[in-house]
């Protein structure tokens, strides 16, 4: 196994499992901080001087090139804003770094993943350790929040369930996509669902449907029937028949949402900005508007356009487009043989959903879509 292979596993295992659940111990149960920042940057450095001494990596062709050009452009624009950017906050430095660690290092990690997609995919002991390591964080949600008066993770007031929620999504569409029992499928969706609705975020949940309505769809249709009922039966029983009043679906049923209408404040700002800084865009630009506060940015996909520039954004949105209407063609028309894996399917619907709706630029994931699906049709040329 390439070493390259390795670091993407070893990845994906700390970001989708051990990341979430120290992190949820260290807020709960004060365990000692570890700064997974710091380890995940290391991994990323590493990555990079291995493919330094290997004088590049094969995988790195065709469809792929254009998106890691796009990665240079940005990581660039990012290394020659340090100047300006570190200034627009007392403790710029440090709100820089953590930054580009969760754009330079994060969007190369997952974009790097799904270069090697299909190998990770095919590891059977890797996704072994991962189910197992699944269930035992869907006990540790339902043990914290059938402990509570209401159905939900409590977090002494720390704002991590975004990260909580998003990465428990992914892990649940890895761990559905690879099971053949229809049983066990059932079981995934169900509870999957029902621990996101547990973790609060409205936009990991309802995004994490849709996919996998498609998934079930795909495979047996009387699940689907069955899934989507009870899931929606649990919820209306949970919120106690006040759908508009209970966080997790009154934006559905017509209720006043504070956080929503703040995000449609922070849209309408955002867009204010990009008119300003249409062309060059202006990376951290949102933290100086907002005189040192971070968060404070559009919570969508256009947030990128504010901080990288039209072409970038430009750039970006193409790559994507022409991608997920190209394997969606194959998935519909080719034999089974050289049909995309369900996974890339669901997992890049589920991303397109969260980056269009809810998630800003500093949102990764999208990146493995991309780069999974770059290697994907390498293939198909390769065997053509």
């Amino acid at each position: 196994m390439k070493l390259n292979q390795k670091i993407c596993m070893l990845f994906l295992f700390i970001f989708l499992v051990f990341r979430p659940l120290y992190k949820y111990f260290e807020y709960i149960l004060s365990f000692p901080r570890i700064n997974m920042s710091v380890i995940l940057g290391l991994l990323f450095v590493i990555l990079v001087l291995y493919n330094i001494y290997l004088m590049g990596d094969p995988k790195i062709k065709g469809k792929a090139v254009y998106s890691f050009l796009l990665l240079l452009m940005v990581s660039l624009i990012q290394i020659i804003s340090f100047p300006w950017a570190i200034t627009y906050s007392s403790n710029g430095e440090i709100i820089f770094l953590t930054t580009i660690i969760r754009t330079i290092a994060f969007y190369f990690l997952f974009w790097y993943t799904g270069l090697y997609i299909k190998e990770i995919l095919d590891n059977k002991i890797f996704w072994n350790i991962l189910s197992k390591c699944w269930w035992l964080i869907v006990v540790t949600i339902f043990f914290n929040a059938l402990s509570n008066n209401i159905f939900a993770i409590i977090l002494e007031g720390e704002t991590i369930y975004l990260m909580l929620a998003d990465s428990f999504a992914i892990l649940s569409i890895f761990i559905l996509c690879r099971e053949n029992n229809l049983f066990k499928q059932y079981v995934i969706v169900i509870l999957s669902c029902i621990c996101l609705y547990a973790l609060w975020s409205r936009a990991s949940l309802y995004c994490f449907i849709i996919p996998a309505i498609i998934f079930l769809f795909n495979k047996n249709k009387p699940a689907l029937i069955l899934t989507i009922s009870i899931s929606f039966l649990f919820i209306y029983l949970n919120s106690n028949f006040q759908l508009e009043n209970d966080r997790m679906t009154r934006v559905l049923f017509g209720g006043y949402d504070y956080s929503q209408a703040e995000r449609e404040k922070q849209l309408s700002k955002g867009i204010e900005d990009i008119y300003d800084v249409w062309l060059l865009g202006s990376f951290m630009g949102d933290i100086e508007k907002n005189f040192g506060k971070q968060g404070k940015y559009i919570h969508n996909y256009l947030s990128f356009w504010r901080q990288f520039g039209i072409v970038p954004f430009t750039i970006f949105f193409l790559i994507l487009l022409s991608n997920f209407l190209i394997i969606i063609k194959n998935w519909i028309f080719f034999k089974k043989t050289k049909k995309p894996h369900i996974f890339l399917i669901c997992f890049t619907i589920f991303s397109l959903l969260q980056i269009i709706f809810a998630r800003a630029f500093v949102f990764p994931y999208i990146w493995l879509s991309i780069g999974g699906i770059s290697s994907y049709l390498n293939d198909i040329e390769s065997n053509t």
